[in-house]
Order: structure tokens, then sequence, then C-alpha cells
């Protein structure tokens, strides 16, 4: 579909956010037509020097944590923090509709002009407060943000969730955020300073674990992959890896106890319930783990699948890659580039038949100098040349 035609043609974002959080908003944002133009320093956003690379050969435009974060943006250079980035900056505002920015690159303190700008300010603890200056890094906030405490087993210390989550829903929360002050904006006419909190962005999706406590004084506790309210719920070993299973309502309990020809288990009085189960875990596990071990994950989940019982092998990232779901729904985008050739890429996390968003590659370092510095501001080749010199671009 032409950028024309997407939901978000016209809109027009200046990123000067590094990192995670805030460009995989302006990646959510681009790729369903915003016009993203991503303002880099002139070394690059820290992420183009950050491994792994493709073909193993470090270089600004291999980090495929940058590929992949970037795709479908225009990328300029400028060093905003100078006298003459920030006048430049000033200038690039009245084009923009929308500047996303993070601890790792603010924004100038400039006013708005005519406050018709969205300023979808990205931190760690959110702007204001104790903790508002504080650094974080990944692990730091999936402690401070309660994901930690609940996550592991209960004679271990907690676990970090692997990769970066609480960057990315950050961003999710960002891209969202910055949707409905772009809406808003439509009845008002104003814009807004959007604060994203990465700590309070994390304690949205513990779910009702704090009104546990604070209506109960219940505290939750690391269980591992267990539920306390239910059983089976669980990491079960197969003869090739493991399988997870959650057969959580009377009639899975019932499949499952049949398939695994151990009827007795329906009329055992310790296993009636799923508390019941729950509460004599190691048991029950004792008996059914040994029908799993007899057979490989691909033969466990799909006999349980049959019998309406919910198992998912625990996928390995080549399998993903060609998992005939994904496959099936055309999730995975291959998108080329010119240092790096084709690449599979993750697509969107949803589908719009009317709107099926734009997958491009992402910039070059500066590649789109001369359209923007040129052709929005009208800068002349000359005075581009004594930027560059001086480290403005």
């Amino acid at each position: 579909m032409p950028v024309a035609d997407l939901p978000l043609a016209g809109v027009c974002v200046l990123e000067l956010a590094q990192g995670v959080s805030g460009p995989f908003c302006g990646k959510l944002l681009a790729e369903f037509g915003a016009r993203v133009i991503k303002v880099e320093p002139p070394t690059g956003d820290i992420t183009r020097h950050r491994a792994p690379f493709a073909h193993d050969q470090p270089h600004p435009e291999g980090s495929l944590q940058y590929l992949y974060l970037n795709t479908a943006k225009r990328s300029i250079t400028l060093h905003v923090g100078c006298r003459a980035g920030t006048r430049l900056f000033e200038a690039l505002l009245q084009h923009a509709d929308v500047i996303i920015s993070d601890h790792l690159a603010p924004a100038p303190s400039i006013v708005l002009p005519e406050h018709h700008v969205i300023h979808t300010c990205i931190r760690p603890f959110g702007l204001d407060g104790p903790q508002a200056d504080w650094p974080s890094t990944e692990l730091t906030m999936q402690a401070l943000g309660g994901v930690m405490a609940i996550v592991g087993d209960p004679d271990r210390p907690p676990v970090q969730l692997g990769g970066e989550q609480a960057s990315y829903v950050g961003g999710l929360n960002a891209a969202v955020a910055t949707l409905l002050a772009l809406e808003a904006r439509e009845h008002t006419g104003r814009g807004q300073v959007v604060d994203i909190s990465i700590q309070e962005s994390l304690l949205t999706i513990l779910g009702n674990i704090p009104i546990l406590y604070s209506h109960l004084a219940t505290v939750a506790r690391r269980i591992g992959s267990r539920h306390h309210r239910s059983h089976p719920t669980a990491i079960y070993p197969c003869q090739d890896g493991y399988v997870g299973i959650a057969a959580q309502t009377p009639q899975q309990w019932e499949a499952l106890c049949l398939l695994v020809d151990q009827p007795e288990l329906l009329v055992d009085p310790r296993f009636t319930t799923g508390v019941q189960r729950a509460e004599w875990a190691d048991e029950l596990d004792a008996m059914l783990i040994p029908w799993f071990l007899a057979r490989t994950r691909q033969e466990v989940m799909l006999v349980c699948q049959a019998r309406r019982i919910p198992v998912g092998l625990s996928c390995t990232i080549p399998e993903l890659l060609d998992d005939p779901q994904y496959n099936a729904s055309g999730f995975f985008q291959d998108i080329d580039h010119p240092s790096t050739g084709t690449v599979r890429y993750p697509g969107g996390a949803f589908q719009m038949p009317l709107a099926p968003g734009a997958f491009a590659r992402a910039p070059r370092l500066g590649e789109q100098n001369m359209q923007v510095y040129a052709g929005w501001l009208g800068i002349s080749s000359h005075e581009r040349a004594r930027l560059r010199s001086q480290g403005v671009l």
C-alpha cells in the first residue's frame, strides 16, 4: 500500500531518542505512515555501535539492533546540543507534529511553536519525582518495576526477563500515548508533553498483583513456571526439550488424565480441583513427567492440542522463523539493505487489511541530510559543508 494511504500519513516525527524505547516508539509510528526523521548525532545513534553486526563485521551501518529498531525511518545528523544545532532544530520544529526524546537524547529547552507539537518524553522514572534523575539499565528497571519479584523459582534469586523487555514496553506505551495525543490535538488544536515512565509501564503489566497486596495484604511470590491456583500449569521436559502445559479447566484435566493413561488421578482426592493440584504439584509432576519424557516436544504438542489441552513446545529461534503459523500469516518481512543484503525481520504484532503497514529498510547515517536541510530548510551546499566541518552535521 502506498505510504500516502496509511493511517499516519502526513504526521511528521522528529526522533531524538537513542537506544531502544524511543526508537521502538518511532518504528511503530513509521510503519503505519508517519514520516519519522531520526535526528542522530554526527557519530550516529548508540545502537549503531552495538553488536551483533551483520557478517560479524563491526560497522555503523551493520548493527542488527539498529537495523531492526529503525525500519521505515529517515536519518539526518545534527549536534542538537550546540548553539547552531539548536537553531537548526528550532527550524525543523516548524515541520514537526511530534518529538520523541529520552534520557539518552533529551530535547533542547525550546518553547514549542504555537504549542501544536506533541513531545513524547521517555524516561526510566518519568520527568518528575525523587528518582527522576537516577541512572538506570534494563536490569535495574526490571528490578525497580517489580517484574523480578515474581519471576524465577522460589528458592533461588529473582530472574531478569530475557532481552530488553522494560525498554520495549516503554516504547510501546509511548507509541500508544502519542497516538492518543494526536487524537486529542484534533479536538483541542494543542500539543502536549507526554510523560512516559518505564518503571510505571512495567508496573501496569503486573496485572492484579499490586491490588492483591493493597486489598488482601497478600504478597505474590516467585513460583517458577507454575500457577498458584491451578496445576498442571508448568514446563515439562520431553525427549528433545521442553513444553509448556496449562490444563486448567475440568475438561482439560480429564482429557490429560485419559491421555497419559492414568484415569485414577481423576478420583484422587488430592487432585480434585486446580487449587488442590497446585498444593500437591510436586507429587503430581512425578506421576505425569515420565509420559512426557517418553515423547518428543512435537508429539506432545500435537496429541495434546488434538484433545484441546493447551500445550506449546518451547521454540528455538530457528523454529520460530520456520513456524507454519507465522509464515501463514505473513508475519515475517524480508527487507533488503545495502549493507546487509536481505534479512528476515519480525513484522507488526497486529494486522489491518486496509492498512497493512509499510516495512522498509533502516536508513544509513545522514542519508536524508540533503533532502531535509536543502529541501526543507533551504541550506546551501556550501553552508552544509561548513556545518559539517564544525561538527554540527
